[in-house]
């Protein structure tokens, strides 16, 4: 036991250590780089995730990364799920090629443990509470923000932080434009995309379909999906807007089968999901803005499961999810102040029936709401962000979240920041009552371009969760370590790299839980001279699988990716580009689950019309 507790104490001072050595230089104050500050000063972008509203991340004291469209189009992404597999901190599971199932966590919490939005909507499910990110299409994406660590005061049940997603605006000044691509490649892979978008007077429409599919990339993992998405708006008098959004996805997923003795069985399924959202935002005064959402939801997804040996039924589940609810949110905005308040409403029923039995499983129906308040109170270069919301959960106890973070710009090339958040997350949302499982999070860290040519960016966190586990009286506590650093491009060149570090273990005894990834590592290279563009990617997960499961995991080396782009014509909106992609150049392995490998070598290529 004692020798247990010196493993975790010499683990922990070690994170310290690293962090020490890396705010040395940024303590070491030179004449500031003006190209540096302009191309990396990111903590001056704005994000709205955090505390609903937009502000710049010099004041948000969470830790926060942004991932942009252009970002995005240099990965030559097919989902969202090919887009954080490249962000440090995130640990992205994908069980087979582009289209299937892929799950996300960030700085090794569960998958249940976070909330993934699109525009505001959440993507997890009512039962399990996880979110399937493949199936948002990488070519809606405007951007996307990532809250790391418990943002309960802001959203509610997101213990382990927030994704979301927000999608393209239609193009202003123009009538119309838009783009088309397809790409190719092994196992006839494909993905084919269109998008229209422009604006007329006061009305602005963005509109895209696509299809993208595969024969298996793995041998017994095929993948057909179909998507569509249109946004309208229309610009009020007075700064005003209404605007509309639908989202349609369907997801073919088959002939999955174990290729091991104790699995006799195969499975299939089929995903069909539906999201549409109305919005209004008009401002009141100067400073008072009014927003008013409603959305619905609408989740099919029906699973098959046949036996290997004869093909005959063993299980056929059919699983229906209707999410309706609204938001009502008010911000007031002044120069030295952000209030955000409001409330929400969710009515949501799930219904999950065993076809061969002809029985319900489940068939539930709540009602939940929630209130929150957020403010930042601006002090010279000191910002202080206090948070609360309450949630009526309906399968838990009404729960009561809080934060306080402050943010201080010590110059105007270095951050620091520090965030303590209590939050919550219901591991099954209509399954059953239970307790929820809960956290305290603490985060201190720094945001510099103090060296020359470098961005460098550094977090210490400690996560202490309970009512964990079957019996609900678990408790953990994760230490970690993150830290990320970007340079300047030279000659249309940058490097960059993320490494985070998590030690998980459970107070009872000090033993260390498996599954909580320990070591997350991303590395990039990249070239953008605008005509001619590459990405050289690698990452690696430690995935810290429990040694005494079979089939083993799977996690040495790093999987090295590679994505390259050209523009052959080019004119003021038009253009024709080819693009191509390496991915597993190595052919590394590296899952969590030997029952899932992760994809060997493949190649793939295309080209696309912007006009």
């Amino acid at each position: 036991m004692t020798a247990i507790k010196l493993q975790h104490s010499l683990r922990a001072l070690l994170s310290v250590l690293c962090l020490c050595l890396y705010l040395f230089p940024c303590l070491a104050w030179g004449e500031d780089d003006q190209e540096t500050l302009e191309l990396f000063n990111a903590f001056q972008e704005s994000s709205s995730t955090a505390s609903r509203a937009p502000k710049p991340l010099s004041q948000t004291a969470e830790n926060v990364t942004v991932v942009t469209a252009r970002e995005i189009e240099q990965l030559n992404a097919h989902t969202l799920a090919d887009v954080l597999a490249t962000v440090p901190g995130l640990q992205t599971l994908h069980l087979g090629g582009p289209g299937s199932i892929a799950l996300v966590s960030i700085q090794s919490s569960a998958n249940n443990h976070l909330l993934v939005m699109v525009d505001g909507i959440p993507l997890n499910t009512l039962g399990e509470n996880i979110s399937d990110i493949s199936i948002v299409p990488a070519g809606i994406i405007e951007r996307i923000e990532i809250v790391k660590g418990a943002a309960s005061s802001s959203w509610g049940q997101a213990l382990g932080g927030v994704i979301n997603v927000i999608t393209k605006a239609p193009e202003g000044g123009r009538a119309l434009g838009g783009s088309a691509s397809a790409s190719i490649g092994d196992r006839t892979t494909s993905d084919i995309r269109a998008e229209l978008t422009g604006s007329s007077d006061r009305l602005g429409y963005y509109l895209s379909g696509g299809y993208l599919g595969s024969n298996g990339l793995l041998p017994t993992i095929t993948t057909y999906s179909n998507n569509a998405y249109a946004k309208l708006t229309y610009d009020l008098p007075d700064r005003g807007q209404l605007w509309g959004a639908f989202r349609y996805s369907n997801a073919r997923r088959g002939d999955t089968f174990f290729p091991y003795p104790d699995f006799d069985y195969k499975q299939k399924s089929d995903d069909e999901n539906l999201y549409a959202t109305l919005g209004y935002r008009q401002p009141l005064t100067e400073q008072l803005q009014l927003e008013l959402t409603a959305h619905h939801a609408s989740r099919n997804i029906d699973s098959f499961y046949n036996l290997i040996s004869d093909g005959s039924p063993l299980l056929t589940i059919f699983n229906k999810e209707r999410v309706s609810g609204g938001n009502a949110k008010l911000v007031w905005r002044k120069e030295n102040n952000l209030l955000v308040g409001g409330g929400e409403y969710e009515h949501a029923e799930i219904k999950t029936t065993d076809v061969l039995a002809a029985t319900d499983m489940l068939n539930r129906i709540v009602d939940r709401w929630g209130l929150y308040l957020n403010d930042t109170i601006i002090l010279g270069p000191v910002a202080v962000t206090p948070g609360v919301r309450l949630d009526h959960t309906a399968t838990s106890k009404d729960q009561l979240s809080s934060s306080l973070g402050a943010t201080w710009q010590l110059t105007d090339s270095t951050l620091l920041r520090v965030y303590t958040a209590r939050g919550y997350s219901l591991p099954f949302i209509l399954l059953e009552n239970r307790s929820s499982e809960k956290v305290w999070t603490s985060q201190v860290g720094v945001e510099s371009t103090a060296v020359t040519y470098l961005w460098l960016k550094g977090t210490l966190f400690r996560n202490e969760t309970w009512n964990i586990g079957a019996d609900l009286k678990e408790r953990r506590i994760a230490l970690g370590t993150e830290l990320e650093v970007r340079t300047t491009p030279v000659l249309n060149t940058s490097l960059g790299a993320g490494w985070t570090y998590t030690d998980t273990y459970r107070t009872s005894d000090s033993s260390t839980v498996y599954g909580a990834p320990r070591n997350t590592v991303q590395l990039a290279l990249r070239y953008d001279d605008q005509k001619y563009r590459g990405v050289l990617t690698g990452r690696h997960i430690w995935w810290n699988a429990n040694p005494s499961y079979l089939p083993p995991a799977h996690y040495y080396g790093l999987i090295w990716d590679l994505h390259l782009g050209a523009t052959l014509l080019k004119s003021e909106n038009n253009s024709l580009e080819i693009f191509f992609s390496g991915h597993n150049l190595f052919n590394g392995s590296q899952t969590s689950d030997g029952l899932f490998p992760n994809t060997g070598r493949w190649f793939e290529g295309g080209m696309r019309v912007r006009f």
